[in-house]
């Protein structure tokens, strides 16, 4: 911005605000303006070009600026909004110094996102060591990122620790907490309820078998067919339109019409 000479700023300024869109809004409302007090009607296209040229130096800087202030504070940024920066790298990073910049916000992500998945599978852990079954599911379901996984051996003593913690010695409401929360963790394919509870009731089955759609180990016991997946409908082959019939040439005056039937009979008792 204060590189730009002093006419052009306020056009800079609209486009920070809501860009091309913005631009033409604001020069529409200053034109009004002056036919109002008796003036010509504002030429807005010339400006919009010079707008529209402003456009891709002006997302650059803006980005440069949110980078050097992620990279400042690299440790302290949500996780989000580092992540959101870094994308944006990728049609702004133009010139060595914004290449470099970007490289450095990658690699703070990677650390970031190495340690809040260290953070996440310590944290399942250290709830299956106190025999938490219930927070450690809770936890395994809010992961740090979309498509964060567990170690195997973790996983394993997960599912293991669900499984075992729904058997027929346990009380339903505790069951169905259980449950709940295994419904909402990574490991529910996996989870193998030792037993229902001893007298379950109405409500608790029709709770159940909701829940059986994301447990399908739990579809035996209740008696059930395994939910399937539903396959998506074939379409049916595009129907084939037959061409319409060629019509007959037409006769011409050195060639004579083809005689109907009732002629040829005519002409048939005359000949015979």
């Amino acid at each position: 911005m204060a590189s730009l000479p002093p006419e052009q700023v306020p056009i800079a300024e609209q486009l920070l605000k809501g860009g091309i869109p913005a631009v033409r809004q604001a020069l529409q409302t200053q034109s009004e303006q002056v036919k109002a007090a008796g003036g010509s009607a504002i030429n807005a296209e010339p400006l919009v070009t010079l707008a529209e040229e402003l456009l891709p130096r002006l997302k650059a800087a803006e980005w440069r600026d949110r980078a050097e202030a992620a990279v400042t504070h690299a440790d302290e940024v949500g996780l989000r909004d580092l992540r959101a920066v870094v994308a944006g790298a990728d049609t702004v990073a133009r010139d060595s110094d914004s290449r470099e910049l970007a490289a450095k916000l990658r690699d703070a992500l990677g650390r970031r996102s190495a340690a809040e998945r260290e953070s996440w599978v310590a944290e399942v852990s250290s709830a299956l060591d106190e025999g938490r079954v219930v927070r450690a599911l809770r936890i395994s379901g809010r992961p740090p990122e979309a498509g964060a996984r567990f170690p195997s051996e973790v996983a394993g003593r997960l599912s293991d620790a669900a499984s075992a913690a729904l058997a027929s010695d346990v009380a339903p409401d505790r069951w169905a907490a259980v449950l709940d929360a295994v419904a909402g963790s990574p490991v529910r394919s996996t989870v193998k309820p030792a037993g229902l509870p001893a007298e379950p009731g109405e409500e608790f089955l029709a709770t159940a078998r909701q829940a059986a759609a994301k447990v399908p180990a739990l579809a035996p016991l209740l008696g059930i067919d395994a939910p399937t997946r539903p396959s998506r409908p074939r379409r049916p082959p595009p129907k084939r339109v037959p061409p319409p019939p060629r019509p007959a040439p037409a006769a011409t005056a050195d060639e004579p019409e083809a005689p109907t039937e009732a002629e040829s009979a005519v002409n048939g008792r005359v000949n015979g």
